[in-house]
């Protein structure tokens, strides 16, 4: 027998089974069961909610959606009371609030203000914003709930902030946004209130501006800019820092996911989405960054992409 033979005959002619090595901390889970963009989206009590959205028909949307990361599965949550889109939705309290937004094509503007206790089936009104807006960004430091931003009728970016005390029941005017913005994020963490990206008019005007409201001192500081201007954005605190998540240009989506650091002041580029978007959404739950809906292509395009990020990812710095 030749030697030849004798490798075959011993079974070691076959080549290694071929093991697949991950590239990407990003894995797709179950998709969006109804595809759109400009979604609000926020965890509570472990789930996932995607409320609101415009559809591929040009149209509003009243359907809320919601994703258990434990099982992959989503569920039909209470819908809105009206359809919104560019809805501004963000967790305080237990509770999920959606804030503004606009009705139909062309955009209308709101100020109502709707709140979900998990576990109910109907959204509550509760005290509408001082000023009807959409494309405006919501967040909460405790209980209270932080509206910033947007645009009006007139498609003007403006600089309002107030926030709301559920134990109040009102609205209260706070400082002024430094720069005037719409299709912006933002995110707070320890106290502070951080604003990011933008745009002031059309898809070529994105801003790269970053500026933290100090909610005991009540002043507003103005940080590093964010190295790739965008709007139409998403962010969450993850891992200690601000990750800012998609976005669209005139010419191109993005699936940039820069993470702003707030001890070493500095940007830095983390690991890439799978599928580049904007009008998205992004909520973590259980040390897992997860990142639905939104549109791949600049203006209106839709996805159900569903992708999450898996602790933690390496710094591409």
């Amino acid at each position: 027998m030749t030697a030849w033979l004798a490798i075959v005959a011993l079974g070691c002619g076959s080549p290694p089974p071929k093991v697949e090595v991950p590239t990407t901390p990003w894995r797709s889970m179950a998709p969006l069961p109804l595809p759109r963009t400009e979604v609000g989206v926020a965890a509570v009590a472990g789930k996932i909610y995607v409320v609101g959205g415009l559809t591929l028909e040009r149209e509003g949307s009243a359907q809320v959606d919601v994703y258990d990361p434990a099982t992959d599965m989503w569920t039909a949550g209470p819908a809105l009371p009206e359809p919104l889109h560019h809805v501004a939705v963000t967790a305080a309290g237990g509770r999920l609030y959606a804030v503004g937004g606009h009705r139909g094509v062309p955009f209308r503007p709101v100020a109502s203000v709707y709140v979900l206790t998990p576990g109910e089936e109907v959204w509550r009104r509760v005290e509408p914003l001082p000023r009807a807006r959409g494309a405006l960004a919501a967040t909460a430091i405790g209980d209270v709930v932080y509206a910033i931003g947007g645009r009006t009728t007139d498609e003007t970016a403006v600089r309002n902030v107030e926030r709301y005390d559920p134990d109040v029941g009102r609205w209260e005017p706070l400082p002024p946004l430094p720069t005037p913005r719409e299709h912006l994020t933002a995110a707070a963490s320890d106290g502070i209130v951080y604003v990011a990206g933008g745009r002031v008019g059309g898809l070529s005007t994105n801003l790269g501006a970053l500026e933290a409201f100090d909610a005991s001192a009540m002043r507003w500081e103005t940080l590093p800019s964010m190295p790739t201007p965008r709007g139409g954005i998403a962010s969450v605190v993850y891992g200690g820092r601000i990750h800012v998540l998609g976005g669209e240009s005139t010419a191109t989506t993005f699936d940039a996911n820069e993470a702003y650091d707030p001890r070493s002041r500095r940007w830095l580029s983390m690991e890439p989405l799978l599928t580049a978007r904007h009008g998205l959404g992004a909520a973590v739950v259980d040390g897992r960054l997860f990142v639905i809906g939104g549109g791949p292509e600049p203006g209106l395009s839709v996805t159900g992409a569903n992708e999450v990020l898996l602790p933690l990812a390496p710094v591409l710095d």
